[in-house]
């Protein structure tokens, strides 16, 4: 475990935990406390908190339960002792992401598994339905591929569909990415997610949560978790969402706090496109017509550097080659009709998908469906 203390306040890392502990003081209170008093003795022997509404408290409900509050830092303490991999990080840490820092209700406590230290690095959020499309998954992979060969961070909630196509994309392009979760991190369910979870934390990401160990997680964690989503991002990009969902609560805290929204748009008649054709509608999120636009508009590519996308030259190895790629598009193709459309026999057919396949000329899809694979 490596903690900093080199705070701006004279509390320890042991003293603010007891205080995130404690029942009765909301967020707020929380960070102005530290800044007042020099240390919690002295917060506890405050001649005033008796009664007092500063900050308020409930004193008996605070006295009673600051014991067992200073057990339970010992306990988490101690769990992150065991665990080279496991950090925690305060308000006033320097490790503590400064555009994380700036949000309204930021989290006292960051718990994080994983690397996590300063970065000059620019974080994109990428979030969508956990139910997404072909289309929606492909495109997931599209933007964080490009934002990870870009040397941009891309962060999202691990949940199964787009949040997790997201995460392994960026992994599979040998980029970072930060996964912020509902629950401890030692509560990571279902077990698929703990694996992915593990993926991350080993290319170099983290998983990141304002939740103690042994936390289990609640539906009302779910937005909490999507404000730190957002506030750990310069922008939100929403591909594929419903006209109710996380993505959109994730949207609003992004719009909220004044960070660049942006929805990939969809079919008018597709529920899965509902959510992000509203963003776009009522101006909350700007149009994503491709990641590379997506990075113009943030600032971070510039025309020039546009020029580096354009697709190279296609080279086949033969005429059928061609003749496939060139009835192909991102629309899944089953293998009868394309060997109708070519009028190449299905055996033959299959050779020439395969090598074409090799060549990363097209992807093979579920169902022996196909689309261009670049």
């Amino acid at each position: 475990m490596q903690i900093n203390t080199n705070k701006v306040t004279h509390w320890s890392t042991n003293e603010i935990l007891t205080l995130s502990l404690i029942s009765g003081i909301n967020s707020q209170t929380m960070r102005k406390i530290p800044e007042e008093f020099d240390s919690f003795d002295d917060f506890c022997h405050f001649d005033n908190l008796v009664g007092s509404s500063v900050y308020g408290l409930q004193p008996q409900l605070f006295f009673d339960s600051l014991k067992a509050a200073k057990d339970e830092a010992d306990k988490q303490l101690n769990i992150l002792a065991s665990n080279d991999d496991y950090h925690l990080y305060q308000f006033w840490d320097k490790e503590y992401p400064e555009i994380l820092r700036n949000i309204d209700y930021p989290p006292l406590m960051l718990y994080v598994w994983g690397d996590f230290c300063p970065t000059d690095k620019k974080a994109i959020a990428i979030v969508g339905t956990r139910h997404c499309t072909l289309y929606g998954k492909l495109t997931a992979e599209k933007f964080a591929s490009c934002f990870a060969l870009n040397n941009i961070i891309v962060v999202s909630g691990l949940a199964y569909g787009i949040d997790t196509v997201s995460h392994l994309s960026t992994i599979k392009s040998n980029g970072i990415t930060f996964a912020v979760i509902a629950s401890g991190l030692d509560k990571i369910n279902p077990a698929i997610s703990h694996v992915n979870a593990q993926s991350i934390v080993d290319a170099g990401g983290a998983i990141v949560s304002e939740h103690k160990f042994g936390t289990s997680a609640q539906p009302g964690y779910f937005p909490r978790r999507n404000r730190i989503i957002s506030g750990l991002s310069i922008a939100t990009v929403v591909i594929e969402s419903k006209d109710k969902g996380g993505s959109l609560i994730t949207a609003r805290f992004a719009f909220d706090q004044q960070r660049e929204v942006f929805a990939v748009p969809g079919r008018i008649n597709d529920e899965k496109s509902q959510g992000t054709n509203y963003l776009i509608k009522k101006n909350i999120a700007s149009a994503a017509l491709s990641p590379e636009d997506v990075l113009k508009d943030l600032g971070l590519i510039s025309e020039d550097d546009l020029r580096l996308f354009a697709p190279a030259e296609i080279k086949f190895k033969n005429e059928k080659e061609k003749i496939v790629y060139n009835i192909l598009t991102n629309d899944p193709m089953q293998i009868d009709s394309i060997s109708t459309e070519t009028g190449i026999e299905i055996s033959e057919l299959l050779v020439v998908l395969l090598n074409m396949e090799f060549s990363n000329l097209v992807r093979k899809l579920p169902g022996q469906h196909y689309i261009r694979g670049n």
